[in-house]
Parts: C-alpha cells; structure tokens; sequence
C-alpha cells in the first residue's frame, strides 16, 4: 500500500507545478497583451494627439496670418498680384496641414468640428477667388472673411480641447494597464509561494510516513 501512497505524492506535486506553470504561462500571455496595449496607447498619444496638437496650432497660425494680410490691404492700397501670391501660400499650407490631419485618427466628435472646420476653409477660399477674380469690393469681402476667421478659430479651439481629453483618457487607461499588470505579478507571486509551500508539506508527509531501516549495531 506505500507505493500507492507514494504515487499519489508524485502525481499531487505534479499536478501542482504544472499548475504553477500554467500560471506563469497565462502571466507572460496576460503581460504581452499588456505591453502591446501600452504601446498602441503610447503610438496613438503621439500620432494623433500630439501631431495633431502641433497640426491645430500650425493652422491657427496660417489664419492669423492671413487675416493680417487681408486687414492691411482693407486699410491700406496694396499690390494685388503680390496680395495673391501670399493668400495662395497660406492655402497650400493650410490644405497640407488638413491632409495630414486627415491621415490621423479621428474620434467622432472631432471628425464633425472638423468638416466644420473644412467647410469654413472652403468659405474662405471662395470669398478670397471672388476678391482675386471679379475685383469685389475689399471692405465687403474682409466682413464675410472676418466671420469665417472667427469660426474656425472657434472649431480649432473645440479640436484642441478634444486632443485633451482623449489624451488624459488614454493615459487613464495606460494607469489601469500598469495597475493591472502589478495585481497580477502579485497574485502570480502569492500562488507559487503557496503552491511551493504545499509542496513542500507533502514531502516532508511523505518522509516523515517512510519507515526508517534499523540497524543492528551489535551486527558491526
């Protein structure tokens, strides 16, 4: 009967350690998809929130200089060749900037101030062709240019906020991946401890059942 007894030891320390390595393998699986997670969560931080921070700011900035453009020449006669030129500039840059923020990923609220943006965009340029074409009258045109500026301006400021908060999301998120991953190695820990010092009790039952030889010393 020992030797079922010792069969039955072998195959509950087996069973264990081949637990403790199914919870190592399930930790290293667990941890992989965390790491991965991390670093779509990190890409993403800097793909679409901070280029298109800089994206937002690079257009704010080509509109105010263009709105100076048209503010100097409502207030002062100046060339209209060059007058075009520097206009025509502005948009080529603008329309860069908008294809490259096009290429990131847009939540859908941003995707909507973003057409808006877009269609003031569009507003702008026909004002600006009727100006350059037809010779309409400079003061009429700077109004209409003039509220368009300030809507954009207001759409972009509406951008900028949502690369806010999706950014704090995502760093929320990148928190509780990292706190998870902790509570794990922790648990993973805990069970191989426990695991070890079961282990560790059978064999030392094991020992203490198997029956010592005597020896006779008066044999020596």
């Amino acid at each position: 009967m020992k030797w079922i007894y010792a069969i039955q030891q072998k195959a509950q320390v087996a069973f264990l350690l081949a637990l403790v390595l199914f919870g190592v393998f399930v930790k290293n699986v667990l941890d992989r998809n965390n790491v991965a997670d991390l670093g779509d969560s990190f890409s993403s931080v800097y793909k679409d929130r901070l280029l298109v921070e800089s994206y937002i700011y690079k257009l704010s900035d080509q509109l105010y200089q263009k709105q100076i453009l048209f503010d100097q020449c409502s207030k002062a006669q100046s060339d209209h060749h060059q007058l075009a030129l520097n206009i025509n500039g502005h948009n080529a840059t603008i329309n860069s900037l908008i294809q490259e923020y096009e290429r990131t990923k847009l939540t859908d609220e941003e995707a909507i101030y973003f057409d808006k943006f877009k269609g003031n965009i569009f507003q702008m340029e026909a004002l600006e062709n009727q100006y350059f074409q037809y010779n309409t009258d400079m003061t009429t045109i700077n109004t209409f240019l003039d509220e368009q500026f300030i809507t954009a301006a207001g759409h972009l400021n509406q951008l900028s906020s949502i690369q806010i908060a999706v950014g704090k999301s995502m760093a929320d998120q990148s928190v509780r991946i990292v706190a998870g991953s902790s509570i794990l190695t922790q648990f993973e820990l805990a069970m191989i401890i426990i695991i070890g010092l079961i282990i560790q009790a059978l064999i030392f039952a094991s020992n203490s059942l198997t029956p010592k030889t005597f020896q006779n010393h008066q044999l020596n």
